[in-house]
C-alpha cells in the first residue's frame, strides 16, 4: 500500500441523529473520548491519498478530526439523508483523480485499522477493479471501497440508504458483530460502553 495508488477516505459524520434524541450522538463519550473520532483514529495512520470528513466545520469533534489529518467538507443538504454526504464524497473523489473512494460511518466506534487494512488489501488484490465491502452475517455494509468506475453511480444515490443498496456484488470481508457496530440510539451507546470497560 502506498499514497500513489490514490484511494480517497470520506468519513460520514453528517447525520441526523434522529433516533438520539436531541443530543448529537458523535459528540457523545465513549469511554473517555467522543464516539465520532474512533472510527477516524483507526483509519487515520494508513495511507490514503486523502481523508475527507463530510460533515459540519463546527462539530465538536472537528478540531480533532483536522489534527488526525481530515479536511472537513461540509454538507448543507444533510438533513435529505446519508445519500447527500455519499454523493459529495463521491464528487471530490471523481474531481481529485482517485483510483478509489473508502467510505466509512462515523457512528461505526469499533472497526479496527486491521479490518480496513484487509479492505484494501483486498480491493488491490482484485486489481483496483472491485468493490470491496465490510459483511456482518453476509451482509453487505460500511467500511466498503468503491473504485474509480463505480463513483459516477454513486452521484446518482437519493434518500438515506447512502452507498448501501450498490454492494450487492462486493467481495466481502467479514467482521464480527462488536467490530461492525453503529451506534443509533442511547441504549446503543450504553451498550458499546459496557463493551468498551469489559474490552478494557
Amino acid at each position: 500500500m502506498n499514497e500513489s495508488f490514490g484511494i480517497m477516505l470520506a468519513l460520514l459524520a453528517a447525520g441526523q441523529s434522529s433516533r438520539f434524541g436531541d443530543k448529537d450522538k458523535l459528540s457523545a463519550l465513549l469511554g473517555d473520548k467522543m464516539l465520532g473520532l474512533y472510527a477516524a483514529d483507526a483509519a487515520s495512520d494508513l495511507p490514503f491519498a486523502r481523508k475527507l470528513v463530510i460533515g459540519s466545520p463546527a462539530h465538536d469533534c472537528a478540531p480533532q478530526w483536522g489534527a488526525l489529518g481530515y479536511q472537513m467538507i461540509a454538507n448543507e443538504a444533510a438533513a435529505q439523508g446519508q445519500a447527500t454526504s455519499v454523493r459529495l464524497a463521491a464528487a471530490q473523489a471523481i474531481a481529485s483523480g482517485a483510483s478509489a473512494l473508502c467510505i466509512m460511518l462515523a457512528d461505526m466506534p469499533f472497526v479496527t485499522n486491521g479490518h480496513i487494512g484487509r479492505l484494501i488489501a483486498a480491493f488491490e488484490q482484485e486489481g483496483g477493479t472491485r468493490t470491496i465491502a465490510s459483511a456482518r452475517h453476509e451482509q453487505p455494509m460500511p467500511p466498503a471501497i468503491f473504485p474509480s468506475g463505480a463513483l459516477e453511480t454513486l452521484l446518482d444515490l437519493t434518500g438515506d440508504a447512502g452507498a448501501r443498496k450498490l454492494l450487492g456484488d462486493a467481495l466481502l470481508i467479514a467482521g464480527s458483530d462488536q467490530l461492525l457496530t453503529d451506534i443509533d440510539t442511547p441504549e446503543d451507546l450504553a451498550d458499546a460502553n459496557r463493551n468498551f470497560k469489559q474490552s478494557k
